[in-house]
């Protein structure tokens, strides 16, 4: 009995225990792409959020329209989100325009955009 009870108190103190290794998890969501959010304003669809160390970062800014996506200007949200996402390695172009310094053209990389949540 004694042997059941000293190893019931050394599970019990394992750090992976109790509320505090709970708190250290933290959740993630992959995927191949660029690393933006988007939203809709009105008829646009805007670059709401730009995550650092993703291939936009640095190369498309928060409040660019997204104009195109290879050429093309899907209706939907989701056909965009479809549309830029897409192999790794593989390239995607971007036809924005900013409210106060016109259009421009982005070609980036797509790569492995790690978000956590």
């Amino acid at each position: 009995m004694s042997t059941a009870a000293a190893i019931a108190h050394r599970v019990a103190d394992h750090p992976c225990n109790g509320a505090h290794a709970r708190a250290d998890i933290q959740s993630y969501y992959t995927y191949s792409g660029i690393g933006i959010e988007l939203t809709r304003d009105g008829d646009d669809l805007v670059v709401a959020r730009v995550f650092p160390g993703t291939p936009a970062d640095g190369k498309l800014f928060e409040g660019a329209v997204l104009l195109s996506v290879d050429g093309e200007s899907p209706r939907h949200i989701q056909q965009w989100t479809n549309m830029i996402r897409g192999e790794q390695g593989s390239s995607v172009e971007l036809e924005v325009v900013y409210p106060c310094s016109g259009r421009d053209t982005v070609v980036l990389e797509r790569d492995l955009v790690r978000v956590r949540y």
